[in-house]
């Protein structure tokens, strides 16, 4: 949930001592290689460590209330005899840093911990336990509701729907890459964020700042995007992530589509 993170009185206190996740990006050591807004910033503190574990309980709290509105609704449907006739969509508009990268809360950066969000089917014909390694984003939902209620046509749209995942069928000409991007930040936050566009496949992921700072990672060897290779890598990666990336972010129509599938 939003901050402020609220729980339900009855909840206050559940998971008293639970800690945030401690992921090797936390307090990172070294951050030389990042954009400045992240190497301006200091290593986290006690007191931030501790308001970061707070705010993650108080989330945790907030979310047994959604787990009993859900229960009730499972609850209504299955009585109804719809239950098994019903989709059921998880996911949250983006992710959060919680200390990683030296950030002790925030969104809008290009980490993968800010960058993705859950996502959770359960319906008919979704296999319980089943998962996809594509790549999908936000904009594919509305295409997928579309076809799962039947919709014969639906108008242009940027995402495509995820039926077939669901399904579990081969999805040889799935897209390659994605776009991320985050902007109209003000001077004033320049300090401590900045415009970017980010081009991400399946094992790589290339940023480039408004003020041309730069960032690549290898996300197979490195998931936790500790070390930046813009500076060592081949100069043929980055300068291929870079048009590929400039192509997504002037495409319009099926020149998007086409940028997302080029292998």
């Amino acid at each position: 949930p939003h901050l402020p993170a609220r729980p339900a009185e009855r909840h206050e206190g559940a998971f008293a001592g639970e800690k945030a996740p401690r992921p090797p990006s936390f307090d990172e050591e070294d951050v030389s290689d990042k954009p400045s807004s992240v190497e301006n910033t200091g290593r986290v503190s006690d007191e931030e460590a501790s308001e970061v574990d707070e705010r993650y309980r108080r989330r945790l709290e907030s979310m047994l209330d959604v787990d009993e509105m859900v229960a009730t609704l499972v609850g209504e449907l299955e009585a109804a005899g719809e239950l098994d006739d019903t989709f059921f969509f998880f996911t949250s508009d983006n992710g959060f840093l919680q200390g990683e990268h030296r950030i002790v809360q925030g969104k809008s950066r290009p980490y993968e911990e800010s960058a993705r969000v859950p996502l959770f089917v359960r319906g008919p014909g979704v296999a319980a336990g089943s998962e996809t390694k594509e790549l999908v984003l936000n904009t594919d939902l509305a295409p997928t509701f579309a076809e799962l209620a039947g919709l014969e046509e639906f108008p242009a749209a940027d995402g495509r729907s995820l039926a077939p995942l669901l399904r579990g069928e081969e999805t040889p000409s799935w897209r390659k890459a994605v776009l991320l991007e985050a902007e109209g930040f003000s001077e004033e936050e320049a300090d401590s964020r900045a415009d970017y566009g980010a081009f991400r496949t399946g094992t790589h992921k290339y940023v480039e700042y408004e003020n041309g700072e730069r960032e690549l990672y290898d996300l197979e060897a490195d998931p936790y995007e500790l070390e930046s290779l813009h500076e060592s890598a081949d100069p043929s990666l980055p300068r291929d992530l870079k048009a590929r990336l400039d192509a997504l972010r002037s495409c319009a129509g099926d020149e998007c589509r086409e940028a997302e599938d080029a292998p």
